[in-house]
């Protein structure tokens, strides 16, 4: 298949049938396929249900509403009866998406989650755990979420997402097939992992083959996408040797999911998935974190998600990959999804790049990210960070595009009367020169309730933002250097100093309106 540029994940669960009121329609059904027309996706993935239990007809697994007669909630009694109405309509939340997505020319791929927790006889419960409960997962203690999970070794589990796989790609006959690795990620047991390896090997090529037999037969090649951790070493710490699938051609499309919280423009431990898909003729794509550390907006927006896709687009990735955008779509979901699918058109727009304050697991002192924000300022010493720009503004130079860059740094209880230097790329930055701007006022936005950690960063009272225009000839392509030389702190202010944000905004002629023009946008003349 011609690879993808931007793939949109509807998990059909959240972002479907909770959205659903009897009586359904046929538009209604068709609703997660209609939302992205007329956007830069082309790839549509769509999932399979909640955990083990599924929202299409299957012959396979369990299909929500069996061996459950009353529903004490409200929105999981909609969807069972957004299935319900289907099943009288002669279709199905899956097959009829198919069917239309393949009628307007847009793939579409069922998403298997290859991992699910539920205990035996919970309402999400698959068939096989009700059936043979502890003997096909990890067991152990009820108090350990790990003891209801599937172990992998089984061969039981094995041919229970074989056979899932085989009803998506033989008899709904859909163009490819995403194995979801994130949704719960465990597949051995504790010290079982390294040994198994090999296991997960054979078996991710076994679906392969499946798929092979399957698109021989029906005269088509069907790819098939693996979405996994983003880190090389997280995907192993789980048995999940994706270096390997990419060089046997077990997988076609491989979806690096961010782990962490916060939207980071940078990405430096994502270039091996990059590198060894280009190398085995896959693609890779990242699926990034949705929120940002930004008193504005807890939501990246679009200038973000731009500078996030030139470096992604210049360390060899094929696209991003979407998911859970606020519904139903208004303005700022279509402006990403029409725009995002282009690269090659980002060169010459205004972007942000932006450092991201660690993330604090709760309970922990330890973040897993490599970011250096918050950063303490010492009297008498130079503390230095570096942003990496993707930008060619040398190019921009020269033909005259470039308008004076933007840099923004972010302090926590800064005294105004400390005697610092900035420097910007062993350029000083004049103090006067900066636009300074107390926001003791300002609070962060809320963080959503399921986000379990902190922020290394207070969630209001940042206090100051420097923030100076920059010449565009300091700006490098690669790493840019930010230096604080603290020379003396004022004596009776005895509180500590931090950085705790960096922005770097390029910014180009045409794509922004002059000051002064407060119009959206200018009439034609007739």
């Amino acid at each position: 298949m011609r690879r993808p540029r931007l793939i949109y994940y509807n998990d059909a669960h959240h972002y479907h049938g909770k959205r659903i009121d009897p009586t359904l329609t046929m538009n209604k059904l068709r609703q997660p396929v209609d939302e992205v027309l007329s956007t830069g996706v082309d790839l549509l993935i769509l999932g399979l249900g909640y955990g083990d239990v599924y929202f299409h007809q299957s012959n396979v697994g369990r299909v929500i509403g069996e061996e459950k007669d009353t529903w004490e909630n409200y929105i999981d009694w909609r969807i069972m009866r957004m299935v319900e109405d289907a099943a009288g309509m002669g279709t199905d939340q899956v097959r009829e998406n198919i069917r239309y997505a393949r009628e307007i020319g847009m793939p579409l791929f069922p998403s298997l989650k290859m991992q699910d927790t539920a205990r035996q006889g919970a309402e999400r419960c698959g068939w096989l755990k009700w059936k043979y409960g502890k003997d096909v997962c990890f067991g152990g203690d009820d108090g350990d979420r790990n003891t209801w999970a599937y172990d992998f070794t089984n061969r039981l589990v094995q041919e229970n997402k074989l056979a899932m796989v085989r009803e998506m790609l033989e008899d709904y006959e859909a163009d490819g097939i995403e194995l979801d690795f994130m949704f719960y990620p465990v597949y051995f047991r504790p010290g079982e992992v390294d040994t198994n390896v090999a296991t997960m090997n054979d078996y991710v090529n076994e679906i392969r083959g499946l798929a092979n037999e399957i698109g021989q037969a029906q005269g088509r090649e069907i790819p098939i996408a693996a979405r996994v951790a983003h880190r090389r070493d997280d995907n192993l710490k789980l048995g999940l040797d994706v270096e390997t699938w990419l060089e046997e051609g077990s997988i076609d499309l491989v979806i690096g999911q961010v782990s962490e919280f916060l939207l980071d423009t940078g990405l430096p431990d994502v270039d091996w998935l990059a590198d060894k898909a280009n190398q085995c003729g896959a693609a890779a794509y990242i699926r990034s974190p949705r929120y940002v550390y930004d008193e504005r907006s807890v939501n990246p927006d679009i200038e973000v998600y731009r500078a996030l896709l030139q470096n992604l687009h210049l360390k060899g990735f094929a696209g991003l990959y979407f998911g859970y955008l606020g519904w139903p779509f208004d303005d700022y979901e279509y402006k990403m999804l029409r725009e995002l699918a282009n690269p090659q058109s980002m060169h010459r727009r205004n972007k942000r790049y932006i450092l991201q304050p660690k993330e604090l697991p709760t309970g922990s002192n330890e973040t897993p990210q490599p970011r250096e924000l918050p950063m303490p300022i010492i009297a008498g010493e130079t503390t230095s960070v570096s942003i990496d720009v993707a930008d060619d503004i040398e190019n921009a130079i020269a033909e005259k595009d470039a308008r004076n860059a933007t840099l923004t740094l972010r302090f926590e209880f800064f005294c105004i009367e400390d005697d610092i230097e900035f420097w910007f790329n062993d350029v000083k930055l004049p103090r006067e020169d900066a636009e300074v701007t107390d926001e003791r006022a300002m609070h962060m936005p809320k963080l959503p309730g399921w986000f379990g950690g902190e922020i290394a960063a207070p969630p209001s009272s940042s206090m100051h933002w420097f923030r100076w225009s920059v010449d565009p000839a300091l700006v490098r392509h690669g790493e840019n250097v930010i230096s604080i030389e603290a020379k003396n702190f004022e004596p009776t202010a005895g509180f500590e100093r931090k950085l705790n944000g960096v922005e770097l905004r390029t910014r180009y002629k045409e794509f922004e309106r002059p000051q002064g023009f407060d119009m959206p946008r200018i009439q034609s003349r007739s």
